[in-house]
């Protein structure tokens, strides 16, 4: 069994985050108990204590697990339950919550076309063997 954990450094994807979601330092120290200095010595970080990690990933509303092994391409449960129920707390962030679901969203109905397309392709070929069907036994008859 082949395990795929990427090596992470956390601290460089955490200011990414944070720059991304344009919180100040102080803020996200404010945010996880802990002061500016201390978000300083984070950023700097290749690793995090796992505890910390999660306070950080729910300050950030993002799940920064995720990075260490990738989900392949697949609906997770807590994706479906957004789903079909509409809501759901989540650590990875609502609008990556919405684009992948956006995305397979499209990929089904992408799905259900060609579905579509085949199931007339299969009507159209089964009309065909009929036609044939009926040649050859008019021949066989005309014999």
């Amino acid at each position: 069994m082949e395990i795929n954990i990427k090596r992470v450094h956390v601290g460089a994807e955490i200011e990414k985050r944070r720059v991304e979601l344009g919180i100040s330092k102080s803020e996200l120290g404010r945010r996880i108990g802990v002061t500016q200095q201390h978000v300083n010595r984070i950023l700097d970080r290749e690793t995090m204590e796992t505890s910390r990690l999660v306070k950080v990933s729910e300050a950030l509303d993002y799940n920064f697990f995720l990075l260490f092994c990738p989900v392949p391409q697949q609906i997770s449960a807590h994706l479906a339950a957004v789903s079909l129920q509409g809501n759901a707390h989540n650590i990875i962030g609502e609008a990556e919550l919405a684009s992948q679901l956006s995305k397979e969203q499209a990929e089904v109905e992408s799905q259900k076309e060609t579905i579509k397309l085949l199931r007339e392709q299969i009507t159209h070929l089964e009309s065909h063997l009929n036609d044939k069907e009926r040649i050859i036994k008019f021949l066989e008859e005309r014999r």
